[in-house]
């Protein structure tokens, strides 16, 4: 009889949360909802885009956690605030990014995915997919009206075993492990976010040039400490290896499918990069120097 009393709580208690579960999600959702609280977003004068997706930490309740087969739901930690840093360093020397930055916990939404597959099914969260991604698109032909060409990067967080960070592209591990003679060739250039610089920069750079020569993102990032794939240093991860090529946001916001604005994804390493303030602090003083450097040699930017 216990047993059965016990029973029956369980699923009366179960329902009651269920019901005030729903409740609360169609309170919400009966009033209008302020999608800006969870987006940052500022216009900047200087052909650089700078994206963060997954380092938000906000939870609301009435947005369905995504579970569904294939979800990633591990916060970037720190990318968010690296990001924040990295502006607030280019500002200390003049310069503001076009920043947009997401505040919304990637558990409830992935906005480096495609609409289809941000949500797992819950389409209360479309108007701020809509609104972030927008704002995306709007920066990217600012800068391509203004600058004429310019950078998108999307600042994100790795946890593999190699302390290093990885610069996507949009090439496989395998096609950086290709000789200069398979690499360089229309196929993988016209696969890659950067073909805009590859079809426009006065050197007749070829895409080894740009993936691991002394002008290459990664080359300058090393030179300032930090290791980094691909790079003049290390040319492609090894066969075995976890490595992040880019998502969502670098194929769409990047060069590959046309216009003159580039992308790379940043995958930071955790160890000395994201692991303490100091280190982050560290790291945005570094990288907003490699940014400029790399726009100044490859954009033919006045800064």
């Amino acid at each position: 009889m216990r047993r059965l009393i016990t029973i029956l709580f369980i699923i009366i208690f179960s329902c009651s949360k269920d019901q005030e579960t729903q409740q609360i999600t169609q309170e919400v959702i009966s009033e209008p909802i302020q999608w800006d609280e969870f987006i940052d977003f500022r216009e900047g004068n200087m052909p650089l885009l700078i994206i963060s997706v997954h380092g938000g930490e906000i939870e609301p309740e009435w947005i369905t956690n995504r579970t569904c087969d294939g979800a990633t739901v591990v916060k970037d930690s720190h990318t968010l605030q690296v990001a924040e840093l990295i502006e607030s360093e280019l500002k200390s020397n003049g310069y503001s990014p076009y920043i947009v930055l997401n505040k919304l916990h990637r558990k409830k939404l992935d906005l480096n995915r495609s609409l289809s597959d941000s949500n797992c099914g819950d389409q209360t969260t479309q108007p701020y997919w809509d609104l972030f991604h927008k704002k995306i698109a709007d920066f990217r032909a600012t800068i391509q009206n203004q600058f004429g060409a310019g950078l998108s990067v999307d600042i994100h967080g790795q946890s593999h075993v190699e302390q290093r960070i990885e610069l996507g592209y949009l090439l496989w591990s395998s096609h950086l492990r290709m000789g200069s003679s398979a690499i360089n060739t229309d196929e993988y250039k016209n696969r890659s976010s950067i073909k805009n610089l590859l079809n426009n920069n006065s050197e007749n750079l070829e895409l080894t040039d740009l993936l691991t020569g002394d002008t290459a993102m990664g080359s300058f990032l090393n030179e300032r400490g930090y290791a980094s794939v691909p790079s003049k240093e290390d040319i492609a991860p090894k066969e075995g290896e976890l490595y992040f090529s880019g998502g969502y946001n670098t194929w769409t916001y990047g060069s590959r499918d046309g216009g003159s604005v580039d992308a790379i994804q940043i995958e930071l390493n955790m160890i000395g990069v994201r692991d303490t303030y100091e280190n982050r602090k560290q790291f945005a003083t570094e990288f907003a120097q490699v940014l400029l450097t790399y726009l100044r040699t490859h954009y033919n930017s006045d800064l």
